[in-house]
């Protein structure tokens, strides 16, 4: 890599490190932070990786910046392994451009910052793709080694790693079939088994219940109704998540592209479109998250940065960096508060920090607590803000997660019960924001003594937390 470049990447890099220390936590990070104080071999979720990866930087604390350290970092070391894969398919000027469009996607620049299970299988996608193209294109058994454990580690990370595996099993099909003759090819199938044998394992004492859920989750296996707004919602948002610039620019490359199926550009094709359209056909008849689609763009930066390098638009990546610089600098600084707030951030964006003065004022001793109520999974930043993982409630059941799984293994009680079956639970704390759970809540669990009601403005943020100390 160009000396250049890497100064580009230590600073991309440091600034992250540093930035993600302020940004409040999505509640989802904090779900994951939970995992990482119970290790298991897998949840109901996801697969574990993103939680080996937190414990393994909070070892010795749990501040934001050691949290989301591997983010940080896993997205620097894939535009990394991104650019060797644009040098080894095409050539520097190429893989430059790659560096390039890869950091300023719109995806990578929040990704840098979230520590969700899409960091680590971005990373372990990238690494399969490069060591995959060593092994079939200029037979390096060793990378065939390094593929199984590659692929094994993305499938650990998240279930959608089965997708581009389909497509390099494909590729084999059509261009290496003699390989199917390798013994290397075996040894790197049993490799990824090996790694992701935890989840294997997991889901059979489970009852395979997180693949069941994923199935259910992530694919439409109902009958087919057709959701038109969410559909092209999920489309526009296809545009927005890598980038408004590249998109529909690269679409338009590769049909202008009459070598588009010379093999090296296959085998890029290949994932991006498959694992694009796999998600645009199943948004069509159930909702889907638009960054269930996101690695499709890894190969897709490399589709981009050749044709931006082979067609000199030097002006169109210029235009993306500068629109990503914007992103970020709304998304990494308080400016971000004077942004009206989307509902749903709103609502899975974590404020408690905010009151951290108020909350020091209560003088609050939750050891003399029994459980720490929380609305739902997502409440999770309350757990994580007074550092405690142990001893909580969930008190909307709607959505089934981890907790349900943790309720059972920790205290035996049915994994589907509602909380008004539990018995006497003697004295909590309910810390939330839904206003609806106060009376229900008094009913399950006796006597309600509303502590505090903290409320202000940020920005344009309206926040507030309700303190309810009930007793039975």
């Amino acid at each position: 890599m160009p000396y250049r470049e890497k100064i580009v990447l230590l600073f991309y890099t440091l600034f992250n490190i540093i930035a993600n220390q302020f940004i409040n936590f999505y509640s989802d990070e904090t779900y994951y932070w939970l995992w990482s104080k119970k290790l298991a071999l897998s949840y109901f979720d996801h697969p574990p990786m993103v939680a080996y990866m937190i414990k393994m930087t909070t070892l010795f604390s749990d501040e934001p910046i050691f949290v989301r350290l591997s983010a940080a970092l896993m997205v620097s070391g894939t535009a990394y392994i991104l650019y060797l894969l644009a040098k080894k398919i095409f050539d520097k000027k190429a893989a430059v451009a790659t560096f390039y469009v890869f950091l300023s996607a719109i995806l990578i620049v929040g990704g840098s910052t979230l520590i969700t299970p899409d960091i680590p299988l971005m990373f372990f996608w990238t690494l399969t793709l490069y060591a995959a193209y060593i092994y079939l294109e200029e037979d390096k058994k060793n990378y065939a080694l390094l593929t199984g454990v590659a692929a094994g580690a993305m499938l650990l990370s998240k279930y959608t790693g089965i997708l581009p595996l389909f497509t390099l099993f494909v590729y084999i099909l059509i261009y290496k079939r003699a390989v199917f003759k390798d013994k290397y090819l075996y040894f790197a199938l049993l490799l990824a088994i090996l790694v992701f044998s935890p989840v294997l394992i997991w889901n059979y004492q489970h009852d395979f219940i997180s693949f069941t859920f994923q199935l259910h989750h992530g694919v439409e296996t109902a009958e087919k109704v057709f959701q038109g707004k969410k559909f092209f919602e999920f489309i526009g948002l296809q545009f927005a998540l890598f980038h408004p610039f590249y998109l529909l620019p690269l679409l338009y490359f590769i049909v202008r592209d009459k070598t588009r199926f010379e093999r090296k550009k296959v085998y890029l094709l290949l994932p991006f479109l498959f694992v694009l359209f796999f998600f645009i056909y199943n948004a069509a008849f159930k909702p889907a998250n638009a960054q269930w689609a996101a690695g499709a763009y890894l190969s897709a930066a490399v589709l981009l940065g050749y044709y931006i390098s082979e067609y000199s638009y030097k002006k169109l990546l210029i235009a993306g960096v500068a629109f990503s610089a914007l992103f970020m600098v709304l998304l990494k600084t308080p400016i971000g508060y004077y942004v009206p707030p989307i509902e749903r951030l709103h609502l899975r964006l974590g404020h408690i920090d905010k009151f951290k003065d108020e909350i020091a004022a209560m003088d609050l001793d939750l050891k003399q607590y029994d459980y720490l109520l929380i609305d739902d999974y997502h409440g999770s930043e309350v757990a994580y803000f007074f550092r405690r993982p142990d001893h909580l409630l969930v008190l909307n059941t709607a959505r089934f997660s981890q907790f349900n799984i943790w309720r059972h293994d920790e205290q035996g009680i049915d994994m589907d019960s509602p909380l008004k079956s539990i018995p006497s639970l003697g004295r909590c704390l309910y810390i939330g924001r839904n206003l609806s759970h106060l009376n229900e809540i008094g009913r399950l669990f006796g006597n309600k003594k509303i502590l505090s009601h903290l409320e202000k403005q940020v920005g344009l943020w309206d926040l507030e937390y309700y303190f309810v100390e009930y007793q039975n």
